[in-house]
């Protein structure tokens, strides 16, 4: 398995069914791969989402905020997506630096194998 990076950068803001949340854009250079994810810091959850940051219906969930054990409950639905890996890559960087910085970041960048 090779070595990939992602880029991770926030392209705007999104009124949600919960309030405001910032909507990133990811992209995998090495093979041109994308999407986008609105983020609510509020939650400490990640939605995938579409251009506009409206939220998809069946769209996969990031949350860090969680216990472990729930964490892994509620994630194992999008395991066997093709992107579920990327979507948590790209979520992962944008919460360390969100972490780290108090805000969320206008950049993130992660590597994932």
């Amino acid at each position: 398995m090779g070595v990939a990076s992602i880029a991770v950068w926030l392209v705007g803001t999104a009124a949600g069914e919960t309030g405001e949340g910032f909507v990133y854009a990811w992209l995998v250079p090495d093979d041109g791969r994308r999407g986008w994810m609105v983020f609510d810091p509020a939650e400490g959850v990640f939605r995938e989402c579409d251009e506009a940051g409206t939220v998809l219906e069946d769209g996969m969930e990031v949350c860090f905020a969680l216990p472990e054990d729930e964490s892994a409950r509620r994630h194992a639905r999008w395991e066997g997506r093709q992107e579920w890996r990327v979507t948590v890559t790209a979520a992962y960087g944008v919460w360390k630096r969100f972490q780290q910085d108090g805000k969320p970041p206008e950049r993130a960048h992660r590597t994932f194998y």
